[in-house]
Formats: structure tokens, sequence, C-alpha cells
């Protein structure tokens, strides 16, 4: 396995903050949590989200590493 370069353990701001970029998956979630997960859950972790709002966490962990594996700032 590839090094991750996101825990379960960061909050979902350290991850915006770091990778720009991954806001966009968080939003694509959103639907299924049924609120906006950067509005309603910045301060928690990956992890809680995931318990939160039944997001299975390595589905969503494989998500935002494809994104910032595969975006070069192209916005």
């Amino acid at each position: 396995m590839k090094d991750r370069r996101i825990s379960p353990n960061m909050t979902v701001l350290e991850v915006i903050d770091r990778y720009r970029t991954t806001e966009s998956v968080f939003k694509k979630y959103d639907e299924q949590a049924g609120v906006c997960i950067c509005c309603q859950s910045l301060f928690e972790t990956i992890k809680e989200v995931s318990e939160k709002y039944g997001i299975d966490l390595n589905g969503l962990m494989t998500a935002l590493e494809t994104q910032i594996n595969g975006i070069h700032d192209s916005d």
C-alpha cells in the first residue's frame, strides 16, 4: 500500500487546509450524510464523520487520497 498523506485522525479542516481540492470529495458525501459535512463537522476527524453519518471510512479515505494524488492545482 502506498503511503497515505491523510489519516482518519485528521479533522475535516486539517484535510481541506492542506489539500484544498478535497473539499469537493466531502461535498459528494453531503447527500449521504444529510448535511453539509464542511459546515457541520469541520472540527471532527474523518473517522468521527464516517461513524456519525454512516459513511464507509475506507471509501472516504480512498476518495480523498485519489483526489490529492490525481489533481495538481488545475482549477
